[in-house]
């Protein structure tokens, strides 16, 4: 018989949105839960994220008007997910994603809004739909935390505007981007926000009003303390304990010092990816790949991959991540990727090879962006890195990274670093070419040709702007593509384009009810995984904004109500 240091019901490794969801479940259909997390802060890659949840036939939807079923939705996953993924796990997505949104509104603190106009990603496919899948995480005062406030994970620069002053949510993307008297607006309004919460100022904290990912990790967190759940931070895990084939325990490392943990009903690892590994990624993952291009969690290193598979767990989908281009700021090594999701898509702008050819719709979802790269790489066109070319036009109205906007930012007043190594500047084509080792003709024939094509608003090539999708950040403009915009104002601009991510997706596989499976597709007893250490159910497809988020969620609120044998039941905080 092991002896314990610790003994509760269900153990979450994880502090994520997948950990505190799974350890809030645990909690109110009846077991004693602890949250361990190896990071100083808690958090993870949800800290760092848009926050939201894809989930279809949402409630919220039906408070817009927006009609959905889980048939339709069961038909958009199938054909996107190009039969990777079993129809049993879909449709185990699909029915348990808005109970688990609707319990927690419920229950908890947590609380998403509807985002009606963003689309799904493939909205024409039959059963996408225009807008209300992807719901956020409603705007939240950290104040309630109290001193656990100063333990959450900090946000990257990518997610602040006027030094983390402003607080902007998702649906704000388009002011900001529109420029203008709406942006100079909302910034007023967010400054005045800021400086007028006096009992923050007063207390030396950041800006306490947060949106976007560290929204829903207030949200868990406080509903977790609502609950006397404890979160262990500076605390790994080391081994799975078994005995007689099940997952009885893990042996822990807090703040320098062994534990044992008993964990009577289950284990659920939901640690995050391995984005942050360099050397798992270059094993399992197609070259080249770099561990700093990444958008991911600084403390994702694969740390339970090796645990699992020493007990039997099967592994799948290690070469897939949640693709995303990135840019590479010169600044510290955990801050210097940022992920391109809006700055491909506006007019002005085209990304090209080495030939200095464009080689896809530089407005697609940010996933098919990066699988295009790899597709398009070949010795004799290079297209990793790639390069974000754009004109005067771009750089006078829009943000590219770091680079703000010339209106606010003109170049004479720009940082020496982000000229030094950020961006390349030329009064021509051609001399930006010589400057970035592009070929000059191509360049030029590119630039014509896509020039012609931005002027008759169809992009006959890549389908620039005829989806939906496409159309979102810039603005859906009746009878004009928002997406095409020629590149004839000089100076020119560029900028390398990696082939990053928000995290990997391959891990464990797991049933449908998150327990992680054998070689033979036969359970672990107790063990369970969901979020980034765990095979999508999403399989190789990105089907809509908050796709990561979605199912962590949905997974680790089902591992715990398996775990517990508890059903729907519900038991009220303490």
């Amino acid at each position: 018989m092991a002896l314990w240091d610790a003994s509760v019901d269900f153990l979450v490794v994880g502090s994520g949105a997948a950990g505190m969801t799974a350890a809030l479940r645990a909690h109110d259909v009846g077991g004693e839960t602890l949250v361990i997390e190896k990071a100083a802060v808690y958090g993870g890659s949800t800290a760092l994220s848009g926050g939201g949840a894809w989930v279809p036939n949402n409630p919220l939807m039906a408070q817009h008007g927006i009609s959905d079923s889980a048939d339709q939705a069961l038909r958009y996953l199938e054909i996107v997910t190009k039969g990777s993924v079993s129809k049993e796990r879909l449709r185990a997505y699909i029915d348990a994603a808005p109970r688990m949104l609707a319990t927690l509104a419920e229950t908890s603190h947590v609380r998403f809004t509807c985002v009606t106009n963003y689309p799904d990603y493939y909205p024409e496919v039959e059963g996408g739909k225009p807008g209300g899948r992807s719901c956020e995480p409603a705007v939240f005062d950290a104040l309630q935390l109290g001193a656990e406030f100063g333990a959450m994970r900090y946000p990257p620069p990518g997610k602040l505007a006027m030094g983390g002053r402003v607080a902007f949510k998702v649906a704000d993307a388009k002011a900001l981007l529109a420029g203008g008297p709406s942006l100079t607006w909302f910034m007023l309004r967010g400054l005045l926000s800021y400086y007028t919460n006096f009992r923050a100022r007063r207390q030396g904290l950041c800006n306490t009003t947060l949106t976007l990912g560290r929204a829903l990790v207030g949200r868990l967190r406080l509903s977790l303390m609502d609950r006397k759940v404890p979160v262990w931070l500076n605390t790994s895990i080391k081994e799975l304990i078994t005995e007689g084939g099940r997952v009885v325990g893990a042996a822990v490392e807090k703040q320098g010092k062994p534990v044992r943990v008993q964990a009577r009903k289950g284990v659920l690892l939901a640690a995050g990816g391995f984005e942050r590994n360099a050397a798992m990624r270059q094993h399992y993952q197609r070259p080249p790949v770099g561990s700093e291009w990444t958008g991911g969690c600084d403390a994702n290193t694969g740390d339970t991959i090796g645990l699992g598979t020493a007990i039997g767990a099967s592994l799948d989908l290690m070469d897939e991540s949640w693709w995303c281009p990135s840019l590479l700021a010169p600044y510290p090594a955990s801050d210097r990727s940022w992920m391109v999701i809006y700055e491909k898509n506006l007019p002005g702008s085209i990304v090209v090879n080495k030939r200095g050819r464009r080689f896809m719709n530089e407005a697609a979802p940010y996933d098919d962006v990066v699988k295009s790269m790899y597709a398009a790489n070949t010795p004799e066109a290079p297209a990793i890195p790639a390069f974000l070319i754009f004109d005067r036009s771009y750089r006078r109205k829009y943000a590219c990274g770091p680079l703000m906007p010339s209106y606010a930012a003109p170049d004479r007043f720009v940082r020496a670093d982000l000229k030094a190594s950020f961006f390349t500047k030329d009064e021509t084509l051609e001399g930006l070419a010589r400057k970035i080792g592009v070929d000059a003709a191509g360049l030029a024939e590119t630039v014509s040709r896509f020039n012609r094509t931005a002027a008759t608003g169809k992009d006959p090539e890549f389908h620039r702007g005829d989806s939906l999708q496409d159309r979102y950040y810039p603005g859906d403009t009746p009878g004009k593509n928002p997406n095409l915009g020629p590149l004839a104002q000089p100076p020119f601009y560029a900028v390398l384009l990696f082939p990053g991510d928000l995290g990997t997706k391959g891990g464990f596989r797991t049933d449908v009810c998150a327990r992680v499976l054998t070689h033979d597709g036969e359970p672990i007893p107790g063990l369970y995984a969901a979020g980034n250490c765990s095979a999508s159910v999403m399989g190789r497809s990105y089907p809509g904004a908050g796709a990561t988020i979605g199912p962590a969620m949905t997974f680790g609120f089902l591992a715990a109500e398996h775990a517990l044998g508890a059903g729907h039941e519900q038991r009220a905080p303490d």
